[in-house]
Protein backbone atom coordinates (compact mmCIF):
# COMPACT_ATOMS: atom_id res chain seq x y z
CA UNK A 1 0.00 0.00 0.00
CA UNK A 2 1.35 3.16 -1.01
CA UNK A 3 1.65 6.54 0.97
CA UNK A 4 -0.35 9.05 0.21
CA UNK A 5 1.02 12.80 0.14
CA UNK A 6 -0.11 16.37 -0.04
CA UNK A 7 -1.32 17.56 -3.45
CA UNK A 8 1.42 19.46 -5.70
CA UNK A 9 0.84 22.85 -4.94
CA UNK A 10 0.62 22.06 -0.86
CA UNK A 11 4.31 21.07 -1.35
CA UNK A 12 5.07 23.96 -3.75
CA UNK A 13 4.09 26.17 -0.65
CA UNK A 14 5.48 23.74 2.31
CA UNK A 15 8.37 26.38 3.92
CA UNK A 16 9.37 23.48 6.44
CA UNK A 17 8.01 20.35 7.72
CA UNK A 18 5.93 21.81 11.07
CA UNK A 19 7.13 18.67 13.78
CA UNK A 20 10.93 18.87 12.87
CA UNK A 21 11.44 22.00 11.78
CA UNK A 22 13.47 21.42 8.88
CA UNK A 23 13.20 24.32 5.72
CA UNK A 24 12.45 22.91 2.49
CA UNK A 25 14.46 24.67 -0.96
CA UNK A 26 12.25 27.70 -1.93
CA UNK A 27 11.04 27.29 -5.46
CA UNK A 28 13.60 29.02 -7.77
CA UNK A 29 15.98 29.09 -5.29
CA UNK A 30 19.90 29.35 -6.68
CA UNK A 31 22.54 27.90 -6.76
CA UNK A 32 20.69 24.56 -6.46
CA UNK A 33 23.47 22.52 -5.62
CA UNK A 34 24.19 24.79 -2.29
CA UNK A 35 20.63 24.69 -1.49
CA UNK A 36 20.28 20.93 -1.64
CA UNK A 37 23.57 20.51 0.62
CA UNK A 38 21.77 22.84 3.58
CA UNK A 39 18.85 20.65 3.43
CA UNK A 40 20.74 17.87 3.28
CA UNK A 41 22.47 19.35 6.18
CA UNK A 42 19.12 19.96 8.20
CA UNK A 43 17.88 16.59 7.39
CA UNK A 44 20.88 15.39 8.74
CA UNK A 45 20.68 16.91 12.03
CA UNK A 46 16.73 16.52 12.43
CA UNK A 47 17.48 12.73 12.26
CA UNK A 48 21.09 12.19 14.13
CA UNK A 49 19.70 10.55 17.08
CA UNK A 50 18.47 7.89 14.66
CA UNK A 51 21.83 6.57 14.48
CA UNK A 52 22.61 6.06 17.68
CA UNK A 53 23.55 2.04 18.14
CA UNK A 54 22.76 1.71 14.50
CA UNK A 55 24.14 -1.92 13.75
CA UNK A 56 25.26 -1.52 10.60
CA UNK A 57 26.86 -3.85 7.29
CA UNK A 58 31.00 -3.52 6.78
CA UNK A 59 30.74 -6.42 3.70
CA UNK A 60 31.29 -9.77 4.06
CA UNK A 61 30.58 -10.97 7.38
CA UNK A 62 31.20 -8.08 9.57
CA UNK A 63 29.06 -5.78 11.37
CA UNK A 64 29.31 -2.18 13.03
CA UNK A 65 27.71 -0.52 15.43
CA UNK A 66 27.01 3.13 15.79
CA UNK A 67 27.83 5.14 18.93
CA UNK A 68 25.78 5.83 21.64
CA UNK A 69 24.18 6.55 25.08
CA UNK A 70 21.32 4.85 27.12
CA UNK A 71 20.29 4.50 30.67
CA UNK A 72 21.01 1.90 32.98
CA UNK A 73 18.81 3.04 35.89
CA UNK A 74 19.80 6.40 37.31
CA UNK A 75 23.26 6.14 35.43
CA UNK A 76 24.09 7.27 31.84
CA UNK A 77 26.27 5.35 29.57
CA UNK A 78 27.57 5.32 26.55
CA UNK A 79 28.94 2.58 24.23
CA UNK A 80 31.93 3.49 21.62
CA UNK A 81 31.62 2.80 18.66
CA UNK A 82 32.79 -0.70 17.47
CA UNK A 83 33.67 -1.95 14.33
CA UNK A 84 34.87 -5.52 12.56
CA UNK A 85 32.18 -7.57 14.31
CA UNK A 86 32.45 -10.98 12.60
CA UNK A 87 28.97 -12.96 12.50
CA UNK A 88 28.87 -16.26 12.20
CA UNK A 89 28.04 -17.60 8.44
CA UNK A 90 25.02 -19.46 7.63
CA UNK A 91 22.73 -18.53 10.82
CA UNK A 92 19.26 -17.50 10.69
CA UNK A 93 19.07 -15.14 13.42
CA UNK A 94 22.11 -13.59 15.25
CA UNK A 95 20.95 -11.25 18.33
CA UNK A 96 22.90 -8.31 19.01
CA UNK A 97 22.22 -6.54 22.12
CA UNK A 98 24.36 -4.23 24.92
CA UNK A 99 24.18 -5.82 27.94
CA UNK A 100 24.38 -4.10 32.02
CA UNK A 101 28.35 -3.27 31.77
CA UNK A 102 27.46 -1.53 28.67
CA UNK A 103 29.07 -4.75 26.55
CA UNK A 104 28.46 -5.79 22.83
CA UNK A 105 26.89 -9.12 23.02
CA UNK A 106 26.45 -11.22 19.62
CA UNK A 107 25.04 -14.19 20.13
CA UNK A 108 23.66 -16.96 17.45
CA UNK A 109 22.83 -19.67 20.03
CA UNK A 110 19.94 -18.29 22.28
CA UNK A 111 17.23 -15.30 21.66
CA UNK A 112 17.38 -11.68 23.31
CA UNK A 113 17.47 -11.72 27.04
CA UNK A 114 14.49 -11.66 28.93
CA UNK A 115 12.69 -8.25 29.08
CA UNK A 116 13.07 -8.24 33.27
CA UNK A 117 16.87 -8.56 32.57
CA UNK A 118 18.60 -5.19 31.11
CA UNK A 119 19.33 -4.89 27.92
CA UNK A 120 19.49 -3.06 24.63
CA UNK A 121 18.68 -4.88 21.96
CA UNK A 122 20.10 -3.29 18.95
CA UNK A 123 19.21 -5.68 15.91
CA UNK A 124 18.76 -9.30 14.68
CA UNK A 125 21.30 -10.19 11.87
CA UNK A 126 20.90 -13.72 8.99
CA UNK A 127 23.78 -14.47 7.67
CA UNK A 128 24.56 -16.66 3.96
CA UNK A 129 27.11 -17.42 1.82
CA UNK A 130 30.00 -15.68 3.63
CA UNK A 131 27.24 -12.41 3.22
CA UNK A 132 25.29 -10.46 5.69
CA UNK A 133 21.42 -10.99 3.69
CA UNK A 134 19.11 -9.36 6.79
CA UNK A 135 19.64 -6.67 9.24
CA UNK A 136 16.38 -6.39 11.07
CA UNK A 137 16.52 -3.34 13.57
CA UNK A 138 15.68 -4.00 16.82
CA UNK A 139 16.32 -0.56 18.39
CA UNK A 140 12.70 0.56 18.13
CA UNK A 141 10.94 1.27 22.12
CA UNK A 142 14.12 0.17 23.46
CA UNK A 143 17.06 2.72 22.63
CA UNK A 144 16.72 5.18 25.03
CA UNK A 145 16.23 2.89 27.88
CA UNK A 146 14.95 -0.58 29.60
CA UNK A 147 12.42 -1.17 32.33
CA UNK A 148 14.29 -2.44 35.75
CA UNK A 149 11.19 -3.22 38.28
CA UNK A 150 11.08 -0.96 40.70
CA UNK A 151 13.83 1.16 38.81
CA UNK A 152 12.44 4.83 40.25
CA UNK A 153 12.82 4.04 43.47
CA UNK A 154 15.48 6.65 45.67
CA UNK A 155 17.80 5.33 47.78
CA UNK A 156 16.99 5.61 51.09
CA UNK A 157 17.77 8.35 53.16
CA UNK A 158 17.75 9.86 56.60
CA UNK A 159 13.84 9.94 56.63
CA UNK A 160 13.12 7.49 54.33
CA UNK A 161 12.39 6.47 51.13
CA UNK A 162 10.35 4.59 48.43
CA UNK A 163 9.74 0.90 48.49
CA UNK A 164 9.49 -1.43 46.00
CA UNK A 165 7.63 -5.32 46.77
CA UNK A 166 8.69 -8.23 44.54
CA UNK A 167 6.57 -11.83 43.94
CA UNK A 168 7.36 -15.14 43.55
CA UNK A 169 4.37 -17.79 42.90
CA UNK A 170 5.92 -20.98 44.36
CA UNK A 171 3.50 -24.38 43.21
CA UNK A 172 4.38 -27.17 45.28
CA UNK A 173 6.72 -25.80 47.27
CA UNK A 174 8.85 -25.31 44.12
CA UNK A 175 11.77 -22.73 44.79
CA UNK A 176 11.86 -19.12 42.57
CA UNK A 177 14.76 -17.13 41.92
CA UNK A 178 13.17 -13.24 41.60
CA UNK A 179 16.38 -12.10 40.69
CA UNK A 180 19.50 -14.68 39.36
CA UNK A 181 22.89 -12.54 39.73
CA UNK A 182 20.84 -9.08 38.02
CA UNK A 183 19.95 -7.04 40.89
CA UNK A 184 19.14 -3.63 39.20
CA UNK A 185 20.19 -1.96 42.08
CA UNK A 186 21.41 -2.83 45.79
CA UNK A 187 18.27 -2.96 48.17
CA UNK A 188 17.55 -4.51 51.50
CA UNK A 189 14.94 -6.44 52.82
CA UNK A 190 12.43 -5.10 55.18
CA UNK A 191 9.77 -7.71 54.98
CA UNK A 192 8.65 -11.24 53.72
CA UNK A 193 5.28 -12.89 54.11
CA UNK A 194 2.70 -15.63 51.80
CA UNK A 195 -0.36 -15.89 50.76
CA UNK A 196 -1.72 -19.67 50.99
CA UNK A 197 -3.32 -20.72 47.97
CA UNK A 198 -4.48 -24.18 48.88
CA UNK A 199 -4.88 -26.00 52.07
CA UNK A 200 -1.46 -27.61 51.72
CA UNK A 201 1.45 -27.17 54.21
CA UNK A 202 5.03 -26.63 53.80
CA UNK A 203 7.48 -23.77 54.22
CA UNK A 204 9.91 -21.45 52.38
CA UNK A 205 12.50 -18.96 53.01
CA UNK A 206 14.60 -16.43 51.23
CA UNK A 207 18.21 -16.85 50.57
CA UNK A 208 20.95 -14.91 48.20
CA UNK A 209 21.85 -17.56 46.77
CA UNK A 210 24.50 -19.18 49.41
CA UNK A 211 23.01 -17.29 52.72
CA UNK A 212 19.15 -17.34 54.34
CA UNK A 213 18.04 -14.13 54.90
CA UNK A 214 14.57 -15.19 56.53
CA UNK A 215 14.31 -17.89 59.00
CA UNK A 216 12.09 -21.11 57.54
CA UNK A 217 8.53 -19.46 57.34
CA UNK A 218 5.73 -22.21 57.93
CA UNK A 219 2.44 -22.32 55.65
CA UNK A 220 -0.47 -22.57 57.75
CA UNK A 221 -2.60 -25.51 56.10
CA UNK A 222 -5.20 -23.57 55.09
CA UNK A 223 -6.25 -21.29 52.07
CA UNK A 224 -5.84 -17.62 51.95
CA UNK A 225 -3.84 -18.12 55.17
CA UNK A 226 -1.17 -15.15 55.28
CA UNK A 227 1.94 -16.10 57.09
CA UNK A 228 5.48 -14.04 58.04
CA UNK A 229 9.48 -14.48 58.62
CA UNK A 230 9.71 -14.02 62.08
CA UNK A 231 13.37 -13.24 61.75
CA UNK A 232 15.69 -11.43 58.87
CA UNK A 233 19.35 -11.66 59.49
CA UNK A 234 20.94 -8.35 59.18
CA UNK A 235 24.20 -9.71 58.09
CA UNK A 236 22.64 -10.91 54.74
CA UNK A 237 19.17 -8.33 54.22
CA UNK A 238 21.02 -6.23 51.59
CA UNK A 239 21.58 -7.71 48.74
CA UNK A 240 23.94 -5.61 46.12
CA UNK A 241 23.36 -4.80 42.70
CA UNK A 242 24.15 -7.71 40.25
CA UNK A 243 23.07 -10.11 43.47
CA UNK A 244 20.39 -12.65 43.30
CA UNK A 245 16.98 -13.04 45.58
CA UNK A 246 15.56 -16.34 45.72
CA UNK A 247 12.56 -17.64 47.82
CA UNK A 248 12.92 -21.09 48.53
CA UNK A 249 10.49 -24.25 49.04
CA UNK A 250 10.80 -27.22 50.70
CA UNK A 251 9.76 -29.06 47.97
CA UNK A 252 6.33 -30.26 49.85
CA UNK A 253 2.82 -29.45 48.67
CA UNK A 254 2.45 -25.78 49.86
CA UNK A 255 0.87 -23.64 47.07
CA UNK A 256 1.82 -19.75 47.93
CA UNK A 257 2.51 -16.27 46.80
CA UNK A 258 5.01 -14.92 48.84
CA UNK A 259 6.01 -11.03 48.43
CA UNK A 260 9.02 -9.50 49.58
CA UNK A 261 9.09 -5.94 50.95
CA UNK A 262 12.26 -3.92 49.94
CA UNK A 263 14.11 -0.42 49.81
CA UNK A 264 17.14 0.82 47.49
CA UNK A 265 20.01 2.04 49.06
CA UNK A 266 23.39 3.33 48.57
Amino acid sequence: MREVYPGDNSLLNLADEAETGVEYIETGKAPYYLEFRKLLYRLLLATKRANDLRVFDEGGLDVGVKAGKFWFGSTLREYTASSGNTLADDKANIYIYINSAGTLVITEYTAFPDPDTFHIRLAEVTTSGGDITAIVDKRGTELFTQPITGGNCADYGSSGGVSVIFKAALTAGSTVQIHNANVPYKYRILDAWSVARSADAGTWKLTDGTNDITDAVAVTATDKTIDRAGTIDDAYHEIAASGSLSVVGDGSLADVEVYVLAIRVS
